[in-house]
Formats: C-alpha cells, sequence, structure tokens
C-alpha cells in the first residue's frame, strides 16, 4: 500500500481540505467579473462568509470578484491562499465599492 491509501486524515485535516463544514452550505451566483475597492480600513476576506479569516485587505485595495452570495451580502473571489495554492475566498459586500 502507498502512502496516499494508508495516511487517515483527521477531522481538521479534512475540514482545511474541503473548505469545512459550511461551505457546502454556501450557495453563490456567478457574475460577470467586476472590480470592486476596498472602503474600509480593512477588509477580512474568508474562507467562507463568516468564517475562518484567509487574509486581510487594506483601504483602497482593488479585487476582482466573480459571484455574490444567495444572501446577496458577500462576494466570491479566488485568492491566492496562504498555505499555497489558490481557493476562493467571500468578502463582505457592505465594506466595498463597485469601480
Amino acid at each position: 500500500m502507498d502512502e496516499f491509501t494508508t495516511k487517515k486524515m483527521n477531522e481538521e485535516e479534512l475540514d482545511e481540505v474541503s473548505g469545512g463544514t459550511a461551505q457546502a452550505a454556501v450557495k453563490v451566483k456567478a457574475i460577470t467579473p467586476i472590480w470592486v475597492r476596498v472602503t474600509s480600513s480593512s477588509l477580512n476576506c474568508r474562507y467562507t462568509p463568516g468564517g475562518k479569516i484567509a487574509k486581510v485587505y487594506e483601504k483602497g485595495h482593488k479585487l476582482k470578484v466573480d459571484g455574490i452570495t444567495a444572501d446577496g451580502n458577500w462576494y466570491r473571489l479566488l485568492i491566492y491562499d496562504p498555505k499555497g495554492g489558490t481557493c476562493y475566498g467571500y468578502i463582505a459586500k457592505q465594506y466595498t465599492q463597485r469601480i
């Protein structure tokens, strides 16, 4: 047996790979990509709406978003994950302005 079939992941590792249990509940509508600017002093980009912080953007930072959650409160964007690779992140729409 190789390393991939013998190594078992614990729940925390599995959540990190899958985006956590909240990820499955996120309903996102794809939109034509638009650019937005951060209007607050700083803006947390999260792995899921209201979830763990992936990175922080400062006021004036420009971001390209390509989706919006069903409730209209969060934009989705593709980010470079600080842990490596790319993934989707979510930012609160109320702290941005379309440009």
